[in-house]
């Protein structure tokens, strides 16, 4: 999906890095842990103009990637989600320096594209909360990928800054730890 727009930068003359995108929602959470499938790219776009960025947005858009899901034997559609915005939840203010860069895109490219943290993947999902989200936080946890300590930290650091009411992604933050932490005899480990 991104090598089309990497290949029109490279057409145009941009410069490497003139486009910066970091994926966050349920592709990076599928990345990291094949825990399920998405069909919708939730990433936020850095570009030198918001026009180039509103241009950039529309060609993911209209041109959607087919894949083909193993699991379900089917052809399926990965669609660049326009609705999405990292200010519908809280976020930490160092999120793009713990992002992965993905190698196919190297420091040379006009397009740099990174996989948010799975801490920041995490931390993202506290403001909208869905069954889903929460889901996807637990399948983080259960990989190993993030620590309990570092993300009540770097969470509640995130939810400080954050612009919405801070009460419901605090209680979802604290639900989620103790899930996680209890065991089946009621023993913390």
């Amino acid at each position: 999906m991104f090598k089309s727009i990497e290949e029109e930068l490279t057409l145009e003359g941009a410069e490497p890095g003139a486009v910066k995108v970091i994926v966050f929602g349920g592709c990076a959470v599928h990345l990291y842990t094949h825990h399920r499938i998405s069909t919708d790219v939730d990433a936020e776009i850095y570009s030198s103009g918001l026009q180039n960025k509103l241009r950039l947005q529309t060609l993911l858009a209209e041109f959607p990637e087919q894949f083909f899901d193993e699991r379900t034997g089917r052809v399926m559609e990965l669609n660049y989600d326009l609705q999405y915005n990292t200010g519908f939840g809280p976020l930490h203010e160092d999120y793009w320096e713990r992002s992965i860069p993905l190698e196919e895109f190297p420091v040379e490219s006009a397009l740099h594209l990174h996989i948010a943290a799975p801490i920041d993947i995490a931390i993202s999902k506290l403001g909208r909360a869905t069954d889903q989200d929460v889901s996807d936080i637990m399948a983080l946890l259960r990989a190993g990928f993030i620590v309990t300590t570092e993300l009540r930290r770097l969470a509640m650091q995130a939810i400080d800054m954050y612009v919405g009411n801070k009460e419901p992604p605090k209680s979802i933050l604290t639900n989620i730890l103790h899930d996680y932490l209890e065991t089946t005899d009621g023993e913390a480990f």
